[in-house]
């Protein structure tokens, strides 16, 4: 993938374009497949295949940790990967189906980690993939339903690619930085800040809004049709038998920004090779 850049990169964007665009299929063929299973052994099996998952890819990730000088470091990311997945289960879930989110963005993440070289920028690529495929969704697959933008699903990507950028990490050579990295600086962190700038410039304009109402002056977009009254969101004829916190327009963002933070010490603290 190094010595292939521009291939290695259109060949993201592919695997990204082919992970989004067939929503509403695999979303339909699930629900065939729940309809012949019932929805709770559906569950129950999607729980199961990601708790597999997890525990073969940090079987190999253990594997390759050896002659790694950084392995102590590696463990307690990998380790803290697994956790934020896990509290993200636990927090932001409706339903077990979407633990699909943290296998389907981990390749990218170890994609990314190979192009990029840096832990931070490799996440934030991430979150505009993510975001992207959120967008889709919210435009044109729920248009007009009562329904945020779904933050809580770009931090699963967001895990997910965590988790794999990790594992590339202990396939590569991390040694101690004898020089400063400038995060701020790599193409990815400034796509995701320029978004994150414009977005701020047009909710300040008005022609963003955070909630959509009935009353709502004329804008461009909202981020949400959909304001939960409780902290605890639960609709199980729509979304699964969980009952979760739906992240803010405010929260998703902010959480997002401090999460690629601290995995930021990485890029500032390893060289990668």
């Amino acid at each position: 993938m190094r010595l292939h850049k521009s291939w290695a990169w259109l060949g993201v964007c592919v695997y990204a374009c082919a992970v989004t665009f067939p929503h509403q299929a695999v979303q339909d063929v699930v629900e065939v497949i729940a309809n012949h299973i019932t929805r709770k052994s559906l569950y129950q099996y999607s729980a199961a295949i990601a708790l597999i998952e997890a525990a073969a890819l940090t079987f190999l990730f253990v594997r390759t940790l050896r002659g790694q000088e950084s392995r102590r470091w590696l463990i307690a990311y990998w380790m803290i990967s697994l956790a934020l997945i896990t509290a993200t289960w636990g927090l932001f879930t409706a339903n077990n189906t979407e633990l699909v989110h943290y296998p389907q963005y981990f390749p990218e993440g170890v994609a990314l980690l190979a192009l990029t070289l840096s832990p931070a920028e490799s996440l934030a690529w991430i979150v505009v993939f993510g975001g992207l495929d959120e967008a889709f969704q919210y435009t044109f697959l729920v248009q007009g339903r009562p329904l945020p933008y779904d933050f809580n699903d770009v931090y699963m990507d967001l895990t997910g690619g965590a988790a794999g950028v990790i594992f590339a990490m202990a396939l590569l050579t991390c040694k101690r930085r004898t020089d400063v990295a400038n995060i701020l600086k790599r193409p990815g962190v400034v796509v995701l800040m320029g978004i994150v700038a414009t977005g701020i410039g047009l909710w300040a304009s008005g022609k963003m809004l955070l909630y959509e109402a009935l009353e709502s002056p004329s804008h461009w977009f909202s981020l949400s049709r959909l304001k939960t009254p409780t902290f605890w969101y639960f609709s199980p004829n729509i979304l699964g038998p969980h009952h979760f916190h739906e992240l803010s327009p405010i929260e998703g963002p902010i959480l997002i920004l401090a999460t690629i933070a601290v995995y930021g010490v990485l890029d500032r603290t390893f060289e990668i090779s």
